[in-house]
């Protein structure tokens, strides 16, 4: 299809108005991408991107990411002229509180947003999960005479993005895994934020990429007949696409642009009235949109509603012709059933006595038999965290079919392709990693947690209890730091009948969820209870007028219980209760809260990582059972005695506090 490169420099040139407009009325903002980007925003929106601005979420549009979210004005001005509900009050409120246009694109906050970015790299690693789902639509469902899943996944990034590690750990995936419906524009405009880019980075991008097995083209990112060439290239391609676009950071203006000046401040507003007449707009009035602009996207939109509908008449032809093919599509796009779910789990028989991992592999094979839209990755690790779908083959070049992904080691990647994933809105990925790398993955986990997405996140190697692989892998800090994290839900099961709730919960929520499970074998608890796991927390044994509350998790609920019975013997009344999900149990009623954690004299927390936040179950005077430094390598046994785990040893601490309150008393 021809372009009409004169309306397409119009409206570049009204993206840079508005976004200079916007930045100056916040006093806030970053003008350089806007400015340095218009032409490419430009050509995607009038004339390359499949969408239709009235049905955002069509499932077969083009997808546009703007990994370098700091530039989020090129991308709610383009969203503005090409329909989607952001209107010129939205862009007047740039920046502002609870306005759609945040100072980075939200999902979820405005249309036409496909994923939160901001955090750089994360939004060509997301894009990557992005295309590979849509990958695997496509060969799921396409037919020799009807292809109706063959939507591109496009995204912007720049200088920053090009550095951060995630970017790199996610295009050598891409690369691997031969996506070619991932087409990269890396605008590089050689200024970061601190100044030149070749202070700091010197590296040849193309060959780099090449190495990847990407298909690799630089023009000039200010061209559209440039633009055309490369894009149409690219989509020809075999192989995922990086187009180096060489552009003029803050294109347009007379003072500032080709410097880190004008990266991320506002301009000021005489170098804006300066820059609207070097290019000639027709107008020096803050948020002005030319007629003509309007006029052409309205035409614009015209014929991507013809292709819409078009696509939809197929569709439904489709539907109609491949009834099977088509019920699988409709599972992917529902929500998982809870009363079979219910049904499914809570009547699953799984092996006592094991490691919690091992009880999560039998429910997730049992799972998959249910739930087609599941997927299961793990970070080189799903021989040890037990994360594979026996029944299912491995997704590569050769299988786009299968329902295993091996992301290698790159876990922080692995959680950003996930999101990815699940925003194509057909699937429910899992991740499996051991805890401690939740480290490596935490901002990903976080962008997932602000979408409030239905990530599953499944953590093995639980506690120092792991053992002899010593502090670099034993976690301490980590259920408190995912705790901390708004919008996670965090469950540590005790043995398999939490197990199966913890799963219950994760495939139910429409927030991510942590499952946290232990390498040794625990031991299994006819007190352990999947109705009560499900709320979170609940009472393991009752009885009157208790002295003291033990509060534990995972496999130290089984000891709590113990211990418990030795205080009884010993005329102290103990009552224990179970917190799988701190996160679900506070959504209970506080009738139901206050219950469960009774008012004993004496509240003690046993829990194998940090004692940080058990505070708010035990409360000043309570005792907290914990791992406060890092571990030692040494063999379970010796681990457990060391950092005061022995029954024994807790109980005479209790004894021991019990006779100090009663003194104080």
């Amino acid at each position: 299809m021809k372009i009409n490169e004169h309306m397409l420099k119009q409206v570049a040139n009204t993206i840079r108005a508005l976004s200079m407009d916007a930045i100056e009325a916040a006093n806030s903002g970053h003008p350089g991408l806007p400015l340095g980007c218009a032409e490419i925003m430009a050509y995607l929106y009038g004339h390359e991107l499949r969408y239709n601005a009235n049905d955002s979420q069509w499932i077969n549009r083009d997808r546009f990411i703007l990994s370098a979210g700091h530039g989020s004005m090129a991308l709610y001005s383009s969203l503005h002229l090409a329909g989607f509900d952001i209107d010129l009050d939205d862009i007047k409120s740039f920046r502002q509180l609870h306005a759609k246009t945040a100072g980075h694109p939200e999902y979820g906050e405005a249309d036409g947003v496909e994923t939160t970015t901001g955090p750089l790299g994360q939004g060509v690693a997301t894009a990557a999960g992005m295309a590979l789902g849509m990958k695997k639509l496509s060969k799921t469902f396409n037919q020799s005479n009807a292809s109706l899943f063959d939507g591109n996944v496009f995204v912007l990034a720049g200088d920053g993005c090009m550095m951060e590690g995630v970017t790199s750990e996610a295009s050598s995936l891409a690369g691997h895994l031969n996506l070619d419906n991932l087409i990269l524009i890396y605008d590089s405009n050689d200024i970061c934020l601190d100044g030149p880019v070749d202070e700091c980075m010197s590296e040849n991008t193309k060959l780099r990429y090449e190495s990847y097995g990407w298909f690799v083209q630089t023009i000039d990112g200010h061209s559209f007949k440039m633009l055309k060439k490369a894009i149409d290239a690219a989509k020809a391609a075999t192989q995922p696409s990086l187009i180096i676009a060489k552009t003029v950071i803050g294109k347009g203006s007379p003072g500032l642009q080709g410097t880190s000046e004008i990266h991320g401040k506002a301009m000021g507003e005489a170098e804006v009235l300066k820059t609207k007449k070097a290019l000639k707009f027709e107008s020096d009035q803050p948020f002005y949109v030319p007629q003509n602009v309007r006029y052409f996207f309205e035409a614009h939109a015209i014929k991507q509603k013809k292709q819409y509908l078009e696509w939809q008449e197929a569709f439904h032809q489709w539907r109609g012709k491949y009834r099977d093919e088509a019920n699988l599509f409709d599972s992917y796009q529902s929500p998982v059933n809870k009363q079979h779910l219910h049904q499914r789990l809570s009547t699953l028989e799984v092996a006592k006595n094991k490691a919690t991992r091992t009880q999560s592999a039998q429910c997730l094979q049992a799972l998959a038999q249910d739930v087609p839209s599941l997927l299961g990755g793990s970070a080189d690790l799903s021989c040890s965290d037990n994360t594979f779908l026996k029944n299912y083959s491995a997704m590569s070049t050769k299988d786009y079919l299968g329902r295993n992904i091996k992301y290698g080691v790159r876990e922080f990647a692995m959680a950003a392709m996930a999101s990815g994933l699940v925003l194509t809105q057909s699937f429910r990925p899992y991740i499996g990693t051991f805890l401690m790398f939740s480290d490596y993955m935490r901002n990903a986990i976080r962008l997932a947690a602000l979408m409030n997405i239905p990530v599953i996140y499944q953590f093995t190697h639980d506690s120092i209890f792991l053992g002899e692989d010593g502090p670099t892998h034993q976690p301490v800090e980590h259920l408190a730091s995912l705790r901390a994290m708004p919008n996670l839900t965090v469950c540590r099961p005790a043995d398999e009948e939490e197990v199966k709730a913890a799963w219950y919960l994760a495939l139910l929520r429409q927030s991510p969820t942590a499952i946290v499970l232990s390498r040794q074998n625990i031991e299994s608890r006819e007190e352990t209870s999947f109705e009560g796991a499900i709320k979170g927390g609940y009472v393991l044994k009752e009885i009157d007028s208790a002295h003291v509350t033990i509060f534990s998790t995972g496999s130290e609920c089984a000891m709590s219980l113990s211990i418990a019975q030795k205080l009884d013997d010993m005329g102290i009344k103990t009552r224990v209760v179970s917190l799988m999900s701190w996160e679900l149990f506070s959504e209970q009623s506080e009738t139901y809260q206050q219950s469960v954690i009774g008012n004993a004299k004496l509240n003690v927390s046993i829990e194998a990582q940090s004692s940080f936040g058990w505070e708010r179950f035990i409360g000043r005077n309570g005792i907290a059972v914990s791992v406060d430094s890092f571990g030692l390598s040494a063999p379970y046994a010796d681990l457990k005695k060391h950092y005061g785990f022995e029954e024994s040893d807790i109980v005479d601490q209790v004894k021991q506090k019990l006779s100090v309150l009663s003194v104080a008393q």
